[in-house]
């Protein structure tokens, strides 16, 4: 059985599958000597009668290499060309905007935003054939690390308009950074398998320090975007068996208190002016529609109302609208383009968003599924939040349109969540339901 092993596995080129292709086959071979034995036949000639029963080692080896290989996510790179490829056309148009505006004075913003592309592109692929598992293998590690950003990023970063943008020696966005915790929260779930309330608190008690590190920046959205994308993580979770807990009582007090506890908190913090100034007013001018803080919503809604179905509005947006190319950039592409150009550049994003979800939810291994979804829910309300915000439906906040506002930080966060799902769909056929990391919880069972 040794040798046919060995022979057969030698066809198989993904060393990576080779193991639990292994432990498949010597599975089911043990079962099929222990149904001849029990037939009457000794333990030799019980395995020659097995062997001979799979087959030509070659034959069946080849056939196995065929399915159990890493696989490109052909689809899912023809939209990221194609939104990247968009992106940049339509930031290069911004640039040439610009020059008018400022009377032929130079602008770069289209170049510096197609090295943003390449560089997010870089680290896209890097992701990619690294392979998602690692990041399970060093998922607490990451975590803290990440914590421990955003806790000294409170304390010590750069603020702009009482938010904490930056690090002061790494000019890369808390924010952006902070969004990476979501898929590597996945991975941190998948050290509790099979654990029980105990294991659960812990991982509650991941869920929570990112959320409250982000509202202490303070950023009351990215607290939301974190809290609801790592529930929707650890509802599934939960669902599939992963914790030895009741799961409906669970599930339900998980979003009685996840759902409740943020409202608390927010009325109490606004009571009792626990939230900055600028907070209270922005809050404060939303819910009355007026004050300064509420000029560039109505500004928003102002737009909103003069778009044409093709074609500029006639209202301007430079100059007018702080951020446009960041921020706001869908309120300048239907403001400048039309409703019919903002609606086809978000019809490219949802199509991104729900192939991701499609790759993750159909993914067999249980760790890849999880993180997926994670991405998926980051791209999912940031792009919800941000075109409420510049429908004026919702009270400004940091945010960002995923691959088309400018800022490299979360370009290059975006492209980076991209390759964690390439990765995920690489190797959606070498990885079976559960993969033991490194410091998992109990012996998983191998399921092809």
């Amino acid at each position: 059985m040794e040798e046919y092993l060995e022979q057969l596995l030698s066809q198989i080129r993904c060393k990576k599958a080779r193991p639990f292709v292994e432990e498949e086959l010597r599975s089911h071979m043990e079962d099929q000597i222990s149904d001849y034995m029990a037939a009457g036949m000794d333990r030799s000639c019980a395995e020659e009668s097995a062997v001979r029963d799979m087959g030509d080692p070659v034959e069946a080896g080849i056939s196995l290499d065929r399915v159990h290989r890493p696989q490109a996510a052909w689809g899912l790179l023809l939209l990221i060309a194609v939104i990247s490829l968009t992106a940049v056309v339509i930031h290069s148009l911004i640039g040439i905007e610009l020059e008018n505006f400022n009377r032929n004075q130079l602008s770069v913003t289209g170049l510096n935003f197609t090295a943003d592309v390449l560089i997010g592109i870089a680290v896209m692929v890097f992701i990619c054939f690294m392979d998602y598992t690692t990041i399970a293998r060093y998922s607490k590690i990451l975590a803290a690390a990440i914590l421990g950003l955003c806790f000294t990023a409170g304390m010590y970063g750069i603020q702009i308009g009482g938010v904490t943008y930056y690090m002061r020696s790494i000019r890369f966005s808390i924010f952006a950074l902070m969004m990476f915790y979501v898929p590597v929260y996945g991975a941190v779930l998948y050290q509790y398998h099979n654990t029980g309330y105990r294991g659960f608190a812990k991982a509650v008690l991941w869920m929570v320090l990112p959320v409250f590190g982000a509202f202490r920046l303070p950023s009351l959205m990215l607290s939301a975007v974190l809290l609801v994308s790592m529930m929707v993580q650890m509802t599934i979770a939960v669902a599939k068996g992963w914790f030895l807990v009741p799961k409906k009582k669970v599930l339900a007090g998980l979003w009685i208190t996840g759902a409740g506890l943020p409202v608390f908190s927010l009325v109490f913090s606004y009571a009792s002016r626990l939230l900055a100034e600028y907070q209270r007013e922005r809050i404060r001018a939303f819910l009355t529609n007026s004050g300064d803080a509420n000029y560039i919503t109505g500004v928003f809604r102002s737009l909103a109302e003069s778009n044409k179905l093709v074609g500029s509005g006639g209202k301007e947006v430079i100059g007018v609208i702080p951020n446009f190319n960041s921020d706001y950039i869908f309120t300048y592409l239907t403001a400048s383009y039309g409703i019919l150009a903002g609606a086809a550049v978000l019809c490219i994003l949802a199509a991104v968003i729900f192939m991701v979800f499609g790759v993750s939810i159909r993914q067999k291994n249980q760790l890849g599924m999880v993180m997926g979804c994670g991405c998926g829910m980051v791209f999912l309300l940031n792009t919800v939040i941000n075109v409420m915000e510049n429908m004026g439906w919702l009270p400004l906040s940091q945010t960002f349109l995923p691959f088309l506002s400018a800022g490299g930080s979360c370009l290059v966060m975006s492209y980076g969540l991209i390759g964690i799902i390439l990765s995920i769909y690489r190797y959606k056929n070498v990885y079976p339901s559960h993969v033991k990391t490194a410091f998992s919880k109990g012996k998983l069972p191998i399921e092809l």
